[in-house]
């Protein structure tokens, strides 16, 4: 009779030592339990390029750090307000613009305030409130250009870009001062079609062909079909058989595209996945800042890639320490493209 009581406040001390030990759980529970990302795009996820990157690349990292994460795709930049009130409402920890068009609604809803930290892709300028990810693939261009004026018959390059942003005109001012590193004289035609339309891009990558060029450097996005077609039909042809017409693949690695793969020499890439990371973490730590996050090849994340089956064959092995050279001195600040 003596032992109940004392069973019973056992019991309720193992209760409230229970109790006590799932509310230090829930205290201690690690920040991305409930973190929450979403990207923001302007085109399809299914381009081939920019937007199905971005959003492979925020999926993976919500894999690894066990994030919850929402993606939209086909947002102007006029819609793209509303949107990103709507994250902002819902308070999510981190919402990012996946393009430059996305540079003003970012600022405009960041300044509502809140605890939603906001990221625009691909933007060079600094806007109150919000970080800026500007992936520079100056650096990996020029490589591709020691490369085009290694591997041109012609002594005549092509650049095509989606539109004259300052991220792609970059891109091609990298690229002709790679090429003219090796011929001062070699001449880089340029023209700006759009991001998603491959009829344009393959008629402006034929019209360069025509002309006797015959390497060309696309940044288009979903249009990099059009101009993979045309490649690819130039090589086909018997004419070109002796003076093949080659094509470099941006943003992503495009060398195994399954077009005209044997003839995309290299790609300049960026790893969207590191910088991602990268801005996540400094938001669960408390390390945002706002302001231009430089990405470029001094960090790893924008890269020159070579394709690994033209190695020793299209690609000599003179031309791939000439890229690696060109590389070294990119890093070590001999060569300063801005």
């Amino acid at each position: 009779m003596t032992r109940a009581p004392f069973r019973r406040h056992r019991r309720e001390a193992l209760l409230l030592a229970v109790a006590a030990l799932i509310a230090l759980v829930a205290t201690v529970r690690p920040a991305w339990a409930t973190f929450k990302v979403a990207l923001i795009c302007s085109g399809s996820f299914t381009d081939g390029g920019w937007n199905q990157q971005g959003r492979a690349a925020i999926v993976r990292v919500g894999r690894q750090l066990h994030l919850h994460v929402s993606a939209v795709e086909h947002v102007s930049p006029v819609r793209a307000v509303n949107v990103m009130r709507d994250y902002l409402m819902e308070h999510y920890n981190l919402v990012i613009g996946h393009g430059y068009e996305f540079l003003m609604p970012a600022a405009e809803i960041a300044a509502e305030g809140g605890s939603t930290k906001f990221a625009v892709c691909g933007a060079d300028q600094a806007r109150p409130h919000i970080a800026t990810l500007a992936f520079d693939l100056a650096g990996p261009s020029y490589q591709l250009g020691v490369l085009a004026a290694l591997l041109t018959k012609s002594g005549k390059l092509g650049f095509i870009g989606g539109q004259a942003i300052p991220s792609v005109v970059a891109c091609y001012r990298g690229f002709v001062a790679g090429a003219r590193s090796i011929n001062p004289r070699i001449t880089v035609a340029q023209a700006y079609t759009s991001w998603d339309q491959p009829a344009l891009s393959r008629s402006q990558a034929e019209a360069f062909i025509q002309q006797g060029i015959d390497v060309i450097y696309q940044n288009v996005d979903a249009a990099s079909r059009g101009v993979f077609e045309a490649v690819r039909r130039a090589d086909e042809s018997r004419a070109r058989q002796q003076s093949p017409v080659y094509v470099f693949g941006s943003n992503r690695n495009q060398n195994n595209n399954t077009t005209c793969g044997a003839f995309t020499p290299a790609s300049a890439v960026i790893h969207m996945g590191l910088a991602f990371r990268r801005l996540v973490r400094a938001v669960q730590q408390g390390n945002f800042k706002p302001g231009v996050v430089p990405e470029n090849m001094a960090n790893g994340v924008c890269v020159a890639v070579l394709n690994p089956r033209l190695e020793g064959t299209v690609i000599t092995a003179a031309m791939q320490r000439a890229v690696a050279h060109a590389a070294e001195r990119l890093r070590n600040g001999k060569i300063r493209l801005r």
